[in-house]
């Protein structure tokens, strides 16, 4: 029987060989992505001030946390959409085609994943068992690129369920801890232009 650390491994090695039908065999991506946003958003909103005081130019932050929930919630659609439609290109191959932001953006931020991907890679921690849920750690180093320096070093806790035999990746555990340093690198990483005139 395999672990929930074995069924990670095998998560990253679809991920690089994107290869979609181990992938999402093995992960339940909705489920996890939209969580995940709804917790990032409280994390956001709980820190608006802080994260103003950090980012002035930001827009996002400047309105305080009731705009900020009411914007992430009427737009919860649009970016959780964008979210999946990068990871499909990544998938698909279609990232290849990618020309500037402007014109083929979900393409763009397809080819810009597999930058990222190639810059780091993952040190995989032990499980801990509670119950028919499992927890792994892994952390996602940089290499020596500016990509890797960006990413610097991640540490990511995710939860599996058991399902049958093995796991299915359910949940990101620690995005609280995740949002501030995710923030910084997108903070350092996404000009202002690239919200002008987008069409997603």
């Amino acid at each position: 029987m395999d672990t929930a650390r074995d069924e990670l491994k095998k998560i990253l090695d679809a991920i690089n060989a994107r290869d979609a039908e181990k992938f999402f065999a093995r992960v339940d991506l909705k489920p996890l992505t939209d969580v995940a946003y709804d917790e990032a958003t409280d994390v956001l909103a709980d820190n608006c001030d802080k994260f103003h005081a950090l980012y002035p130019k930001d827009l996002f932050f400047k309105f305080g946390a009731t705009v900020l929930r009411f914007y992430n919630e009427k737009f919860r659609g649009v970016h959780l959409g964008l979210i999946h439609r990068v990871i499909a290109a990544y998938f698909d191959g279609s990232f290849r085609d990618a020309k500037n932001f402007s014109s083929t953006p979900i393409k763009f931020l397809a080819a810009e994943l597999v930058n990222l991907l190639a810059a780091v890679h993952a040190d995989i921690g032990d499980e801990k068992i509670s119950g028919t849920t499992a927890t792994v750690e892994v952390k996602m180093v940089g290499d020596a690129s500016d990509y890797g320096r960006m990413i610097g070093a991640l540490n990511f806790v995710v939860e599996f369920a058991r399902d049958g035999d093995g796991w299915r990746l359910k949940k990101i555990v620690n995005v609280e801890e995740l949002v501030p340093p995710i923030l910084d690198i997108a903070e350092r990483f996404w000009p202002a232009s690239w919200d002008l005139g987008i069409k997603l």
